[in-house]
């Protein structure tokens, strides 16, 4: 399998999974959340024939991982959702349940799971061929479903912040919010911040949450590690990169906020 990332992070997320499936290249998209002139363009310098691709998987019907889900309808893209995503896009797709095999081409198959996010609908999912398993879950605080019995060649896995970092910020806000006057300017501002950061804190894999979701798989023949959806102001790449590697001894990489792996 071979991974494209074209984006990666809360202002917008696609990846292009390649397939080699008895000698046959078979693409399929994960998340849409860029515009489909970016798709094109992106695909284009990546010497990826667009036309190639069969189908595209969609976690949760948040913009930043399906603004193109509409576009790519009517250019007759079958696309995959829970079903609740598609009530909340308005558009009809190959809708899904959590542990419900489906077909996704020619010797291709998925299943979604639930995650733990802030939008109904939210899923995380595994794709699999006769030969290679590969794990995707984005946003997300948490999963509880069992991936034990899997040994999933690839995962791909928010790491969205450092709790190292969010933490004492938000303490020290709290400690400058309760001496402020309630009609203070900078009171408004640091309850706009404070909203922001609980949000990632609610919603979101921390570090700490990427490592015991990893920890839950068994990742004996797993080929390498992607690390999604990092923190513009709450992450520290390289930080993260090593310490995943580190701890798993398998290969890791950061998907790029403007696509490429790192």
């Amino acid at each position: 399998m071979r991974a494209y990332c074209l984006a990666s992070s809360s202002q917008g997320n696609c990846f292009i999974l390649d397939f080699d499936i008895e000698g046959v290249s078979t693409k399929v998209m994960i998340e849409c959340g860029i515009p489909l002139t970016t798709i094109y363009s992106n695909c284009n310098e990546l010497g990826i024939d667009f036309s190639e691709i069969q189908a595209c998987l969609i976690t949760h019907a948040h913009q930043d991982h399906c603004k193109s889900a509409k576009d790519l309808y009517k250019r007759k893209v079958p696309l995959f959702a829970h079903f609740k995503t598609f009530e909340a896009l308005s558009i009809k797709g190959q809708g899904i349940m959590p542990k419900q095999k489906f077909r996704i081409a020619n010797g291709l198959f998925g299943m979604a799971f639930d995650v733990e996010h802030d939008i109904e609908g939210s899923v995380g999912y595994i794709l699999k061929t006769d030969n290679e398993c590969v794990i995707f879950i984005i946003d997300h605080k948490r999963f509880k479903s069992n991936l034990t019995h899997l040994k999933p060649d690839y995962v791909f896995i928010e790491c969205n912040y450092d709790h190292k970092v969010v933490y004492p910020q938000y303490y020290e806000l709290q400690k400058r919010k309760e001496v402020l006057l309630p009609d203070d300017e900078e009171r408004r501002e640091i309850n706009i911040k404070l909203k922001q950061m609980e949000r990632n804190i609610n919603s979101h894999a921390s570090i700490s949450s990427t490592e015991k979701g990893l920890a839950k798989m068994d990742l004996s023949n797993c080929k390498a590690i992607f690390l999604t959806h990092l923190s513009d102001r709450y992450a520290n790449e390289y930080k993260m990169k090593n310490e995943i590697q580190s701890i798993f001894k398998v290969k890791t990489y950061v998907c790029g906020k403007n696509g490429g792996v790192k």
